[in-house]
């Protein structure tokens, strides 16, 4: 893994990761008029930000894994047109009700919103 030296801050590199990306989807989520749920590339570009000062994009992909298997994201596989990205998406990642749940209690323990 690429970020910080020590095993502990390591994982809570990742955690901050695990949870900008429960950010970004939960905000997605919040558009009106928008089709739900960001593609893996537009989720990238959303977090430029957070790459600049943390782990590497390359590790998204493990983490959008991590994040489906436990439930807190799923998939929507149905090719659907965007209006407002004008054209037809693919596969996109949304926030599930439980990950919506973890992100509130998350934020609300580390007392941290952004």
């Amino acid at each position: 893994m690429n970020g910080p030296g020590t095993s502990s801050e390591g994982a809570y590199a990742y955690h901050e990761m695990l949870l900008e990306v429960l950010r970004q989807l939960n905000r997605s989520g919040e558009r009106a008029g928008s089709v739900e749920g960001l593609e893996l590339v537009e989720l990238a570009r959303v977090m430029n930000a957070f790459w600049a000062s943390r782990l590497l994009p390359d590790q998204l992909d493990g983490a959008l894994a991590l994040l489906v298997e436990n439930g807190l994201v799923r998939t929507d596989e149905a090719p659907v047109y965007a209006w407002d990205r004008q054209r037809t998406l693919g596969r996109r990642y949304l926030i599930t009700p439980l990950g919506k749940s973890y992100l509130v209690r998350q934020l609300e323990e580390f007392d941290r919103i952004r």
